[in-house]
């Protein structure tokens, strides 16, 4: 009886599946939004941190857990192809899973500001009570208990580890990161290599390597373990991780693996002209700039910087790569490089984070170089002109309604209005600022950005054919398109929408079009209000 009322619903399992995983990803994206915004509760003014960490803690390991599983779809798909074939939705099931939903938002109604733990245990109790729901009303919606049973009989030596290590991913990363933060050979390198730089260009300096402070004449900085550029060698090992996965079918392995040490080598030297340059401006008398623009933004400047070289060291070195078979027939034409979609899709993104990590790390002010920004970014759209003007502008109503929709949910929710960005200007060079402003807001942005997350890497991460591969890449994109954006939530949303719109018609110009459009909404309301913390 069971197996036949998923035999009517009609819904493959494939697609119940990848319902299952947005559905999920929405419902805890919602729990945590209300949770964080919506009530007056302190966690760290009333629970201790082992509670506050693991409460937080707990919906980033099901997003681990579900990205770990994914992976393991990915590599291994015939276990869970056998788990889904035949077994069709049964939307009785997501009863249960709204209710363990409403269930996990009970405790707004325990909790308040100054009560202590008294109400800790059983806002865990409810809230374990309710993913426990959640989970398993969508995993009885996927398939019925006795295909799962069958599964996991078969498949448990893989996917109860995998799902472990998912789970137990930001744990670990919290309990690792006092480790990595302890290997003080690390610092004491950076520091005998930033002091001996900078005592090589002529500078007199203070030098204190028990403390690990350097400095002189009322400037000094704490070369502490985590300014030794421990997170710059993660970051880098993850992107190199993630590259050599999707590029794997073009990398010449074991020699591709020699990207992993190239890479933290080029991380540690890097951090050590980070920390040098940061000194050496604060010694000539700005130590505002040094320690409010350059210290904040230079490291990311520098793992983009470490990043683009890897990747063009992968490109440029034939010992790292697969010769490709060539015949006379299928011999390849070189595309020039104007006219090249790939190269389109990211030089200019490449330019525009480039130009915003160089005017935060520069400039005091950063909100005042936009003008600049601007330029660079026009100039590099401008170079891949021939490619652009073959894009086909056909817009349809749809498109333009969610655009419309994304700019008015952006404008609607309330943002707190922050000192004008355009500091002093006036008379013509504010006119200036506020055009160059809404050109690269309205046109410049949504081009590059689209062009980037959803034509190139969307498709890119598209493995293979079915909803379920357009699903997965795009909750993806919006974790990393929120990453990129202050107002996270918001912008999830947004990249979650621009996806669809490009996969309606697999038609990048819609999603380019929508995405202009919200943000015409977005700096037109601000323009109006003054409040141009809202864009």
């Amino acid at each position: 009886m069971v197996a036949l009322d998923y035999v009517k619903s009609g819904l493959s399992g494939g697609r119940a599946l990848a319902i299952s995983a947005a559905l999920l990803f929405v419902e805890l994206l919602f729990i945590g939004s209300v949770f964080k915004h919506s009530i007056d509760f302190e966690c760290l003014g009333n629970w201790p941190l082992w509670a506050c960490s693991g409460a937080s803690g707990a919906m980033i390991a099901v997003y681990c857990a579900m990205g770990a599983l994914a992976v393991t779809l990915m590599l291994r798909p015939e276990p869970f192809r056998v788990l889904l074939q035949g077994a069709n939705g049964a939307y009785r099931f997501l009863g249960l899973n709204l209710a363990g939903t409403a269930l996990a938002l009970v405790p707004i109604l325990l909790l308040r500001e100054g009560d202590g733990a008294s109400m800790m245990w059983p806002a865990l109790s409810i809230w374990a009570i309710a993913l426990t729901l959640m989970i398993a009303g969508l995993a009885l919606f996927v398939a019925p208990l006795e295909r799962w049973r069958s599964f996991l009989d078969e498949n448990w030596q893989i996917v109860l580890p995998v799902t472990a290590i998912g789970l137990a991913t930001p744990y670990l990363a919290s309990m690792i990161r006092p480790a990595w933060l302890s290997i003080d050979f690390i610092a004491d390198v950076t520091f005998s290599a930033v002091a001996w730089i900078t005592q090589l260009m002529g500078y007199e300096i203070d030098i204190y390597p028990e403390d690990k402070i350097i400095g002189a004449e009322g400037f000094y900085i704490n070369i502490a373990p985590v300014c030794s550029g421990i997170e710059g060698m993660v970051l880098v090992t993850l992107f190199v991780t993630i590259y050599l996965s999707l590029f794997r079918s073009e990398l010449r392995f074991p020699m591709a693996f020699l990207l992993f040490p190239i890479g933290i080598a080029l991380s540690a030297m890097f951090n050590v002209v980070r920390i040098t340059v940061l000194l050496i401006i604060g010694l000539e008398g700005n130590e505002e700039l040094a320690v409010g623009g350059f210290h904040s933004h230079a490291g990311w400047l520098m793992f983009t910087v470490v990043s683009i070289g890897l990747i063009a060291l992968a490109q440029a070195v034939p010992a790292l790569r697969k010769a490709p078979v060539v015949t006379p027939q299928s011999r390849p034409q070189l595309v020039p490089l104007r006219q090249d979609p790939v190269s389109a899709c990211i030089l200019p993104f490449a330019v525009f984070m480039l130009s915003a990590l160089l005017v935060s790390a520069f400039a005091s002010q950063p909100a005042l170089a936009y003008p600049l920004r601007a330029l660079a970014m026009a100039g590099a759209l401008a170079v891949f002109w021939p490619f652009l003007s073959k894009l086909e502008w056909r817009p349809d109503a749809l498109s333009l309604l969610i655009g419309a929709a994304i700019g008015a949910m952006w404008v609607l929710i309330p943002v707190e209005q922050g000192p004008a960005p355009y500091g002093t200007l006036a008379g013509a060079w504010l006119v200036g600022w506020f055009v160059a402003r809404g050109l690269g807001t309205i046109i410049l942005v949504p081009v590059i950005e689209e062009l980037f997350f959803r034509k190139y890497l969307e498709r890119k991460l598209r493995l293979r054919d079915g909803l379920l591969w357009k699903i997965i890449p795009a909750l993806i994109i919006a974790a990393i398109f929120a990453v990129l954006h202050d107002r996270w939530v918001e912008a999830v949303v947004a990249s979650l929408a621009f996806s669809y719109v490009m996969a309606r018609r697999e038609r990048v110009e819609d999603a380019i079009v929508s995405h202009a459009t919200a943000n015409a909404i977005v700096f037109g309301t601000a323009l109006t209000t003054g409040n141009l913390s809202m864009i």
